[in-house]
């Protein structure tokens, strides 16, 4: 996988975690799209071709859509995992090492934290998007 690219990467696991990660909250935002979504569901007045312009943290404006449709819960869990997923995107590779491969970590200035984004990080991203999935499939009955 790193013949790719001339720049220095993680190793290939920690690669696949990422690529895993990204897919599956994006899936997420997109089945919370669908159940918000005015033509498919008919439960608001937002049509899905201006719900798919937003970011998710935009998506989080629709708190109260989201929590009429979907409830508070469902809400909630989505809430923690687009604050997850900013530490993914906004990290950057330092150099540190665990495990032997190279991880990047996230400082968040208004909290004053530092999120190291290691395999047991998007091992635990990748499982809280399942557990997403699997409230917003109850949902629709599934």
């Amino acid at each position: 996988m790193n013949n790719l690219t001339k720049q220095s990467t993680s190793n290939d696991e920690l690669l696949k975690l990422l690529g895993i990660s990204l897919w599956v909250f994006n899936s997420n935002c997109g089945f919370i799209i669908e159940m918000i979504d005015k033509e498919h569901h008919n439960n608001s007045s937002e049509h899905w071709h201006k719900l798919i312009e937003l970011t998710s943290g935009s998506l989080l404006d629709y708190k109260n859509l989201i929590i009429t449709i979907l409830g508070k819960e469902i809400y909630d869990l989505f809430y923690s995992l687009v604050e997850d997923r900013n530490c993914i995107i906004h990290s950057m590779p330092t150099g540190e090492k665990v495990d032997n491969y190279v991880i990047p970590i996230y400082r968040n200035d208004t909290k004053n934290r530092y999120v190291r984004i290691d395999k047991s990080f998007l091992i635990s991203f990748i499982k809280k998007n399942e557990q997403l999935s699997d409230k917003i499939h109850k949902h629709r009955g599934y």
